[in-house]
């Protein structure tokens, strides 16, 4: 019995020897990178992640607005102003404000005119033309043949703005005049008026 243990130690160790090198063999040969194969067949486990990804934002720049597109249609242009390299806030004077309301004026030319005796608070500018669009009681008019608005909200507070022209290049088109009463006073009269003289002030295009 113990002879023929003895008698298959030899064969044991050589099928051992055998085995180890075919696994060190298997061991070398895995080495280096995996390539996938181009042909096998997709896995549909993908197609489910891919589906469910959004699709990336656009990167594309938003295309800028218009200036242009601000300005209202149907414009009536009888006498064409100059409307580029005005004084924004100083074509009209205190004693403009002064003749206008019967009231002291506190500004000379500037943007906000504010007078005492009534008090009101008066604002002027060569602006853009949607001023027009606010909240209140509008009213189409014309001054010196060109389109205008009146917008009033109430008797104490009133803005007339005239267009100066129609040219498409002009970024601030319009005359504003806006009249707020502190006391009581009529503003749309007021504001008419000062808009009037402002616009026959600016010299022609």
């Amino acid at each position: 019995m113990h002879l023929r243990r003895a008698a298959n130690l030899p064969a044991l160790a050589l099928a051992l020897g055998l085995t180890l090198a075919a696994a060190t063999g298997c061991a070398e040969q895995v080495k280096g990178s995996a390539v996938a194969d181009t042909n096998a067949a997709p896995d549909p486990a993908d197609d489910r992640t891919s589906t469910s990804k959004k699709p990336p934002a656009s990167t594309s720049a938003t295309k800028p607005a218009d200036p242009t597109a601000q300005k209202p249609a149907n414009v009536k242009i009888t006498t064409k102003k100059k409307a580029a390299g005005l004084e924004t806030c100083g074509v009209l004077k205190a004693a403009d404000i002064e003749s206008a309301t019967g009231a002291k004026s506190s500004a000379d030319g500037g943007c906000i005119h504010t007078t005492t005796d009534p008090s009101a608070v008066i604002t002027q500018m060569v602006t853009v033309p949607d001023v027009a669009d606010g909240e209140g009681e509008k009213k189409q008019i014309e001054i010196g043949g060109n389109t205008a608005w009146q917008v009033s909200n109430g008797k104490e507070d009133c803005q007339v703005t005239v267009m100066l022209t129609d040219d498409p290049n002009v970024i601030t088109p319009a005359f504003s005049v806006s009249v707020l009463a502190i006391e009581d006073l009529d503003t749309c009269p007021i504001a008419l008026k000062l808009a009037t003289e402002g616009f026959n002030r600016i010299p022609n295009a």
